[in-house]
């Protein structure tokens, strides 16, 4: 797994706790001389990450859309730089360009670019390992409504667990390194 793509906040007014899995993550990432894909942004937790890889060795991909262009959001630390149209385009092009894929704490538009990794690899396209680091149990409400979807037949079997759970850093380590 060379290629890490991972989905995260933009936002810079996030729990600490956040931040520092977004460093973690960059530190590791670099340290093993690993690739960073990522949404490109010089903002919150994006810019937390790509700095932590650059600064460790690691080498950062940002995808990014034209409107951070338009707004001059693009981290001036990426070693190559995807121009996506819009943002259906750039989940396109970051599950593609990854190997496995991480969602660390994020939003709407962090719940967006999983389930459509998700949703792909339920179809057989572009099917990707989807690990959620699970900080602070950022993630137990979207564990508690897969468990009840899959507990209402909403679910296909192959679907019912479409994700691994890491709940601290080492197991996500680990699940990086499988």
């Amino acid at each position: 797994m060379q290629r890490i793509g991972v989905f995260l906040s933009a936002n810079a007014d996030l729990p600490q706790s956040y931040r520092q899995a977004a460093e973690d993550l960059g530190t590791w990432i670099g340290r093993t001389g690993r690739t960073l894909v990522y949404g490109g942004s010089n903002r919150g937790m994006m810019d937390v990450i790509g700095s932590a890889v650059k600064s460790h060795g690691g080498h950062t991909i940002g995808v990014v859309p034209q409107i951070l262009f338009d707004r001059g959001w693009v981290a001036d630390s990426l070693d190559v730089t995807i121009a996506a149209q819009d943002l259906t385009d750039r989940k396109v092009h970051l599950i593609r360009e990854s190997d496995i894929l991480v969602g660390i704490p994020g939003g709407i538009g962090t719940l967006d670019e999983l389930f459509t990794a998700i949703g792909m690899s339920a179809i057989g396209l572009e099917a990707k390992p989807v690990v959620l680091y699970n900080v602070n149990g950022c993630w137990d409400s979207l564990l508690h409504l897969v468990d009840d979807l899959a507990a209402n037949g909403l679910l296909r079997s192959n679907m019912q667990k479409p994700f691994a759970v890491a709940e601290r850093f080492e197991d996500l380590v680990r699940l990086l390194e499988a």
